[in-house]
């Protein structure tokens, strides 16, 4: 739309006044977030970055204010279920209270927790450590129950013969033995104030790249980022899926099986991938 806008800009009419440059950068923005590689991590920070740029007023404004005004008021709009009669909200209210948006940005060394406004960044941070602590039970849990079970299995089948009350028995040995301490769960703690108070890595680095050569560093850290930072910024991805698709399936090629098919979709979206940029 804003390119289109720059390239008829004397058939509207606004030739009289230079269209300001971060115009040009909106479009290109917008391109970035649509992009293949797009993460849930750039929707926080880009909502932040175009709420400040509207909201600056600069000489270049001249025959574009009421478009910023109305972008901003779209940014802002608010939105209300007529059939439920809920609470109206913005239309972006919710993107940093959700779990989804907030941890992958925080897992995300470009930007880690430097675009939250007002107060939701130490909240943010919280939920993410609570995570970080119920994961490292979890496997701490899961180790102790792996090792403990091959020596059961063997007492089990040496002991054949004996009593079924031994089962009883060595259930009751094994619980009552000390539980460890939570070291994992503090060691978690202490990889995300680390990794929070490094500087955050440059805009064009790759933040999965990032975490490939980081994650012995912080290896619980690498796990969530690896759950978070898989999930895209947008549905704009898996729209072109479909539309490969007919690109791929047509008239022509009545003859195309099911089976290959899915095979030429597969090597369209993926063999570039195997191709740095």
């Amino acid at each position: 739309m804003l390119q289109s806008l720059i390239e008829q800009k004397r058939v509207l009419g606004v030739s009289e006044h230079e269209l300001p440059d971060y115009l040009t950068a909106l479009g290109s923005y917008g391109d970035d977030l649509s992009s293949y590689d797009a993460l849930a991590s750039d929707v926080i920070p880009a909502v932040t970055a175009l709420v400040r740029l509207l909201n600056r007023e600069t000489d270049e404004d001249h025959g574009v204010k009421t478009m910023k005004a109305t972008l901003l008021a779209a940014v802002k709009k608010r939105k209300i279920n007529l059939k439920k009669k809920k609470k109206k909200k913005k239309r972006f209210s919710d993107v940093e209270t959700n779990p989804l948006y907030f941890i992958s940005t925080i897992l995300d060394p470009r930007y880690k927790d430097r675009f939250f406004s007002n107060n939701t960044a130490p909240e943010a941070k919280l939920h993410l450590k609570q995570e970080l602590q119920m994961m490292s039970r979890a496997e701490a849990e899961g180790s102790r129950a792996e090792a403990a079970e091959p020596p059961a299995k063997l007492f089990l089948k040496a002991q054949a013969s004996t009593s079924s009350s031994l089962d009883t028995v060595f259930e009751e040995v094994t619980k009552e033995q000390p539980q460890a301490a939570q070291p994992l769960a503090a060691g978690a703690a202490i990889e995300l104030d680390t990794y929070l108070g490094e500087a955050p890595s440059p805009c064009e680095d790759s933040p999965l790249k990032y975490w490939g050569v980081n994650k012995i560093r912080f290896p619980t850290l690498a796990k969530v980022a690896r759950k978070y930072l898989s999930a895209p910024c947008s549905s704009v991805e898996s729209e072109r899926l479909f539309t490969s698709v007919s690109h791929i399936i047509d008239e022509n090629r009545n003859s195309l099986t099911a089976d290959n098919a899915e095979k030429l979709l597969y090597f369209k979206k993926n063999l570039p991938l195997t191709f740095s940029k």
